[in-house]
């Protein structure tokens, strides 16, 4: 039996991807060949625009790891797990020893690339100041505090490595350094970190790009498994994407203050200033 030692267990939308690709590359870990697949999430927990990959059986997400040979280190990126409420029992009850690596981004600019996420794959069609109201999941999945607490009451805090998405950006080498640290591998590695990957776009054309993957998904059923999960979906998509827009100001200043004391409460719980959140 193969199980992960480590799970990189989001937020979504910070950096998650990236790490992901980053940590594959070094020859001592060993990343599950499907990225996301959210076995301990519950059946209630927001799927997210495409959840194709979901594992539900022990013998598939067993399967992830058949492949692990002499690698120290072996994980897999699930963003989902650190909002679901049932995650950090089930992970605990399964994996004794493992270790958790939470990435955390300014809750406004997650709360936003969530959105644009959801945008461009025509799962979402309001209009962003109505989206990110309190309440909504993209607001309510950007609070941090109450699920690290749930983790941080879980597990030992030397098993928990909190990283911060700004310093991903900044210096990704110094970050994943961190982070082999963390997992006991040499960290002397020479990672390619020039790609970030999993960046935010909008879709020109909001009535295009949904049609385009409401028949996708509608052609998807049709196809046998072995031309599904392909990635040509996606990559056809980009053409219908561009740049986003930055977040209006007015609605940044009030999600910021709306934030502020989850922000708060998560840089006391953490240990580390999270001002640069609050200007």
């Amino acid at each position: 039996m193969s199980l992960p030692n480590f799970l990189i267990i989001g937020a979504a939308k910070a950096g998650t991807t990236s790490l992901y690709h980053y940590l594959r590359q070094h020859p001592d870990v060993y990343m599950s060949p499907v990225k996301e697949p959210a076995y301990y999430t519950s059946a209630g927990e927001d799927p997210g625009p495409v959840r194709s990959q979901t594992v539900r059986t022990r013998a598939a997400y067993e399967q992830l790891f058949e492949a692990a040979t002499t690698e120290r280190a072996r994980g897999e990126a699930s963003p989902q797990y650190l909002n679901d409420v049932t995650a950090p029992d089930r992970i605990a009850a399964d994996l004794n020893d493992v270790r958790l690596i939470v990435s955390l981004r300014n809750p406004v600019d997650r709360a936003y690339s969530s959105y644009l996420g959801r945008l461009a794959f025509g799962a979402e069609r309001r209009p962003v100041d109505e989206a990110l109201r309190r309440g909504t999941y993209y607001f309510d999945s950007s609070l941090y505090h109450a699920p690290l607490t749930r983790y941080f009451a879980r597990f030992d805090r030397t098993r928990l490595k909190v990283l911060l998405f700004d310093e991903l950006v900044a210096d990704p080498r110094a970050t994943v350094q961190q982070v082999c640290d963390f997992l006991c591998v040499d960290r002397h590695f020479v990672f390619d970190t020039s790609v970030a990957h999993g960046a935010a776009t909008a879709p020109r054309s909001p009535a295009v790009n949904a049609l385009f993957w409401t028949t996708a998904h509608a052609v998807r059923r049709y196809l046998p498994e072995r031309l599904r999960n392909t990635g040509v979906a996606g990559r056809a998509q980009r053409l219908l994407t561009r740049r986003p827009e930055p977040l209006p100001a007015a609605i940044r200043q009030q999600l910021q203050t709306d934030f502020r004391d989850d922000i708060l409460r998560t840089e006391a719980l953490i240990g580390r200033s999270l001002a640069a959140w609050l200007t």
